[in-house]
């Protein structure tokens, strides 16, 4: 009788210990399934403008809410990453195959670990209709997510980056640095656009003395407007060379 109520007792405590992986593991399951329903109706729909329209106000629109919501996805999928190195849960996992399967798949890099921001759809957002109300917003997202998907330990060595991109993105950064919209976050403009001046030294798109005095400015300009910030420091290590 003792060792059948041993074994009885074992089996509860097995039994809880796998209500308890389950619980688990819908737990830490970013998205619910209201949550991923949503989001591939939303972009079902949106896709629909994309190609029924043959308005480029209309599409324009179109991408930059394909754009926002597939970012919203990759935020998503990247938090998993980080914490269990691949997406996670039943949901999660359901939703990176429905992308998949009605081509909206999220690419994932080899190299720097994460899902990749759906940059495409930004720019075709911008050449459709570059005086949108959502325009500043945009360029804030381009310039920001295609700096921190381009490398890996040293963002003065892109992976992928052509002299024309670079070039583009010097100018949004300009536009970016004179934005008073909230939407901008100027400490993550000023950091960038200064990381993108020595880029630029490099590949002679600017002048080395203009290129450091502008990069001097830009760091100046971080220290004074925000004094707790470490990035004056990453930017101070990376323009020691220069």
């Amino acid at each position: 009788m003792k060792s059948s109520a041993s074994f009885w007792r074992m089996g509860i405590v097995g039994w809880f210990m796998a209500v308890w992986c389950f619980a688990s593991a819908w737990a830490h399951d970013s998205i619910t399934t209201e949550a991923r329903q949503r989001f591939m109706q939303t972009l079902l729909q949106t896709q629909s403008v994309v190609t029924s329209s043959t308005s480029s106000v209309e599409k324009a629109k179109a991408h930059f809410q394909l754009a926002t919501t597939l970012d919203s996805i990759r935020d998503l999928f990247n938090e998993d990453v980080q914490s269990h190195g691949a997406v996670n849960g039943l949901e999660s996992t359901a939703l990176l195959g429905e992308l998949t399967r009605a081509g909206f798949a999220l690419i994932k890099s080899d190299k720097i670990g994460v899902y990749f921001s759906p940059l495409q759809h930004y720019r075709l957002a911008l050449e459709l209709d570059p005086k949108s109300a959502y325009a500043t917003e945009a360029k804030y997202r381009l310039f920001k997510n295609q700096f921190y998907d381009s490398f890996t330990d040293n963002p003065l060595k892109p992976l992928s980056q052509t002299r024309d991109e670079l070039a583009t993105l010097l100018q949004i950064g300009e536009t970016l640095l004179k934005s008073k919209a909230p939407i901008v976050n100027q400490e993550e403009v000023k950091f960038i656009q200064a990381i993108h001046i020595l880029q630029a030294i490099d590949q002679q798109l600017v002048p080395a003395t203009d290129g450091r005095k502008k990069f001097k400015q830009l760091m100046t300009d971080l220290r004074n407007a925000y004094p707790q910030s470490l990035k004056p420091l990453t930017l101070e290590a990376l323009g020691a060379s220069y």
